[in-house]
């Protein structure tokens, strides 16, 4: 009776239950803080796939299209970029979505007898917030087997083991060394952003692997245009299913068996380079000043290069060269007055360039040269020799440039001096080096020449001692060019770093087999090397006056033992060079000694993968504290409606 009554007083009470409900919810939202509605947490659950059309790994199959439907509506922009079927098909598939499934429909007839993999990768996400269904792989097979050897690997840059993101890799059934540059692959796959790549559903038999940049999309390695990488072996894919007794017993006379499926061969890590095809011809050349100019060629032309005037019989050297490192960039300077007061010079470069058969012959170009004084120059020289006719011209000199500044100066560095123009004669007991001691100055024995790699550049080395005060000074016209411009006086004071400043790597290396190159990088994404040090068998290599910081260490197997890296050649079946990091950032510390050994044996597995344990510890100690203090401060829900007069539905202002 007396749960009757509640219920029969509960419905008497409707009306007025809902008034004060309604009032209650008028006061809660006029004291409310303004804003917009939270909308409850974010969605971060990926589409859930509930049906396919073929059924997965359906055999026989001989329908045109794929349908995939999920859960929930799906987008589609990176479907469309990211979707590879395996075989390759000849054209793309239309990809469109019916409500919640996503359809491929192919526009070819598929072939007999093969199994097809569509390899989606984290493309197809939902239609709200971009949640990813990761790896998402559907397969099928056209006839009565199903395919199921794979082949894996990694896809890596060969000079800097940087991981290769999208490109192709590709099996060839036709082993022919052709079959890249002219054939459609067997089968194809396309690497993430880790450089790993699976090519799953693959059928017996017996392929060469490579990868691709596929610049072109067209499956063909474009040689010169695309960087290529291969192995050195045959693929034969298979697989094994490998037993794992366990010790629960069933029955009398029977033993429970678990196990899994091996496949083989190893992945592979596949070093991916750009071939050095000599591909000769004239990238620029311009005349930059009366006196100097540039010519530019796409490769090297080392004893090759033939300058001469056409538009004047000329037969003194007129013109002095000077060439970069790799002689494929030259500096031109006219020395001869006649020559650079004219405006236009027709020339006739010589080079060696390859014919059809690929052999060298003497190939002639011919430019014109062409140089005009500004409007804004004559009018300046006008002007200067209409106010300054009587007045004596100022002597025309060149400042030496150094590499001495305000800060100090690295003992285990020379002093470089560099020129604007060539230099025709230098005097070097015209410059001195003095050791300053208060007011006393001595003079110093110091070795000077010329720098092998950098024209115009010279070096003065000296024994340095550390915390010491120093002095360069050049007297004016010590030198001169080769236009007869002389130097101004140059007096430069430096002190060099205290000993203390700088750190030491002693790096010991064990199983070298071969001609090694050590190199000491800088700790940024260019590498810039620091130093390098040579080793042909088990030492100790020693970097020495670094400066306190973060640096990466770099080891080239220099198999031919010419002290530089060399990239692969696809046609003479040649692979590039190996190239191994220590996986870890090596930090120099002012007065210290840093240890370290380097096992080197190689290792076809390696990938780059340098930690900063230093920078971890720090961005762990930082989440920790921001964990903490939002531990300590949860972030309110509601703001106080009273603070700053707020909440109570009108301007803001305290009433009274």
């Amino acid at each position: 009776m007396y749960f009757v009554f509640y219920q029969v007083n509960i419905i008497k009470n409707i009306p007025l239950i809902i008034v004060l409900a309604l009032a209650w919810a008028t006061v809660v939202s006029s004291c409310a803080n303004q804003g917009m509605p939270t909308g409850g947490p974010q969605d971060s659950i990926p589409p859930l796939l509930i049906s396919t059309y073929p059924d997965y790994k359906e055999l026989n199959y001989t329908g045109d299209e794929v349908r995939l439907t999920f859960n929930e509506y799906i987008a589609i922009d990176d479907v469309r970029d990211k979707l590879v079927v395996s075989p390759p098909l000849d054209e793309r598939p239309v990809i469109r979505t019916k409500s919640r499934t996503l359809i491929i429909q192919f526009n070819e007839d598929l072939k007999d007898s093969t199994t097809y993999s569509l390899d989606f990768k984290n493309s197809v996400v939902d239609n709200n917030e971009r949640n990813e269904y990761k790896n998402l792989r559907f397969s099928f097979s056209t006839g009565s087997t199903y395919d199921s050897l794979r082949v894996a690997g990694r896809v890596l840059d060969a000079f800097d083991l940087e991981p290769k993101e999208n490109v192709l890799v590709m099996l060839h059934s036709n082993l022919h060394d052709s079959a890249v540059y002219t054939v459609v692959p067997d089968y194809i796959a396309r690497t993430d952003e880790n450089g790993l790549f699976l090519m799953d559903n693959v059928a017996e038999d017996t392929y060469h692997i490579f990868s691709i940049t596929d610049n072109n999309n067209d499956l063909m390695y474009n040689e010169g245009a695309e960087e290529i990488a291969f192995t050195d072996t045959i693929v034969v894919p298979g697989a094994e299913y490998i037993a794992d007794p366990d010790t629960l017993v069933k029955g009398a006379d029977s033993l429970l068996i678990s196990g899994h499926t091996q496949y083989y061969p190893d992945p592979f890590y596949l070093r991916q380079f750009g071939e050095d095809l000599f591909e000769q011809y004239v990238k620029k050349i311009e005349r930059n000043t009366r006196t100097q100019g540039t010519f530019v060629f796409n490769e090297s032309v080392k004893d090759t290069l033939g300058v001469r005037l056409l538009n004047r019989d000329y037969a003194v050297e007129w013109y002095m060269l000077e060439q970069n490192e790799n002689v494929d960039s030259i500096i031109y300077w006219i020395t001869d007055s006649l020559v650079y007061q004219s405006d236009t010079l027709l020339t006739e470069l010589s080079y060696f360039q390859l014919d059809e058969l690929q052999q060298l012959y003497l190939k002639r170009d011919t430019f014109e040269l062409t140089f005009t004084d500004s409007e804004k120059d004559t009018k300046k020289e006008k002007r200067k020799k209409d106010t300054e006719e009587n007045e004596p011209e100022p002597i025309e000199q060149f400042s030496f440039q150094t590499n001495l500044s305000t800060s100090l100066f690295d003992i285990n560095k020379d002093i470089i001096l560099t020129t604007p123009n060539p230099l025709d004669t230098i005097n070097i007991s015209q410059i001195h080096l003095f050791l300053l001691d208060d007011t006393i100055k001595t003079p110093l024995q110091y070795n000077f020449s010329k720098d092998t790699t950098a024209w115009r550049t010279y070096r003065l080395a000296y024994n340095w001692e550390a915390s010491t005060d120093y002095s360069l000074e050049i007297d004016s016209a010590a030198s001169a060019t080769i236009y007869g411009i002389t130097n101004k006086e140059l007096t430069k004071k430096f002190s060099t770093r205290d000993e203390d400043y700088y750190g030491i790597i002693n790096l010991k290396l064990n199983n070298v087999k071969i001609p090694m190159i050590i190199q000491l990088l800088e700790n940024t994404d260019n590498e810039k090397v620091v130093a390098e040090r040579f080793a042909d068998e088990d030492e100790t290599v020693v970097f020495d006056f670094l400066p306190p910081n973060k640096y990466k260490i770099k080891a080239i197997f220099d198999a031919n033992g010419n002290k530089k890296w060399d990239s692969g050649s696809f046609q003479d079946g040649l692979l590039p060079e190996k190239v191994a990091y220590i996986n870890e950032v090596t930090k120099v510390r002012s007065n210290w000694d840093n240890n370290l050994v380097w096992d080197l044996t190689p290792d076809p597995s390696y990938y780059k993968n340098i930690r900063d344990r230093e920078m971890e510890e720090q961005l762990r100690k930082e989440a920790e504290e921001k964990a903490r203090e939002q531990r300590q401060n949860p972030q309110r829900q509601q703001s106080n409606p009273m603070q700053r007069g707020q909440g109570m539905g009108g301007s803001g202002l305290i009433r009274r």
